[in-house]
């Protein structure tokens, strides 16, 4: 996760030769990480070790991509239940909100949860920290 962890949020490319020497690895380890997390579906990488990699945001919702990484961002659910995977968006002090039923900022602590009297419940895992946002009862009175 050292290599997932250097690449930029919000799902920019960046260069292999330089994670590579930013983690200090050799071609073979740099290698076997990248695969790892490439089977995995957290990375997105080109052929060859000079290739760019970036994090693969397609298991993220469209609405949380550019808040990934940003804390005091806003995100409106556009569909309920969703899981955002901590692996590949940390929504850490992200506000999350659901029309009609309020909204709550996603803390950093696993296991953490909220839910507000509008029936918006986020809940953080605490294995990994996985953000799950529910809503319950009927809109306007939960």
């Amino acid at each position: 996760m050292a290599l997932l962890s250097l690449l930029p949020p919000d799902g920019a490319p960046a260069d292999g030769n330089e994670a590579r020497n930013q983690l200090g690895w050799d071609a073979g380890r740099y290698a076997r990480a990248r695969d790892r997390l490439a089977e995995r579906g957290y990375i997105l990488a080109g052929q060859g070790p000079s290739a760019a990699v970036c994090r693969d945001l397609t298991a993220v919702p469209p609405e949380f991509r550019p808040a990934c990484g940003h804390p005091g961002s806003h995100v409106t659910v556009q569909r309920v239940p969703v899981t955002v995977p901590h692996a590949l968006c940390d929504l850490t002090g992200v506000i999350v909100s659901y029309p009609g039923r309020g909204g709550a900022t996603v803390a950093g602590s696993p296991g953490w949860g909220v839910a507000n009297s509008k029936g918006l419940q986020l809940r953080v895992d605490a294995h990994t920290q996985d953000v799950t946002v529910t809503v319950t009862g009927q809109e306007g009175n939960a």
